[in-house]
């Protein structure tokens, strides 16, 4: 097929290569291996090796700061959120009122096998070992 563009050359094939590299690149997209996928998760109780597992990944992301999380962390959802403790005064009242120091959040995650938690900011993923958790019913 010859088509003549706008200085009158002609064009032969060319018409052709684009839509079939197209093709070619969405077919071997396809074919390419997928990993298992992530849904959010919940664990049913979490023992105190477990909860210091999940505070000494967390530790990592902050550079080591040391991190406490609730005893009951992720058992009714899949998200938490962290903030820096605010500067307070005698009387226990954030310095200038208020803080602006900002807001975390990490969420467990699963494949229905291994747990996995998520920095929700940089979406970094960190496998936890020894941790049981249960994907949410999304029902």
């Amino acid at each position: 097929m010859s088509l003549p563009n706008k200085k009158g050359k002609l064009l032969k094939g060319r018409l052709l290569a684009a839509p079939l590299a197209i093709l070619l690149l969405s077919a071997s997209g396809c074919a390419t291996t997928q990993e298992a996928e992530l849904h959010e998760a919940v664990t049913k109780s979490m023992s105190v090796s477990q909860k210091q597992a999940i505070e000494s990944k967390i530790s990592n992301w902050f550079g080591g700061l040391n991190i406490t999380i609730a005893e009951d962390a992720f058992s009714q959802t899949a998200s938490i959120t962290i903030e820096r403790k605010a500067k307070v005064d005698s009387r226990g009242l954030p310095i200038d009122g208020r803080h602006d120091n900002p807001v975390y959040s990490f969420t467990l995650l699963s494949d229905g096998e291994q747990c996995v938690l998520r920095n929700d900011q940089s979406g970094e993923l960190t496998k936890l070992e020894n941790v049981t958790c249960y994907i949410v019913d999304e029902t």
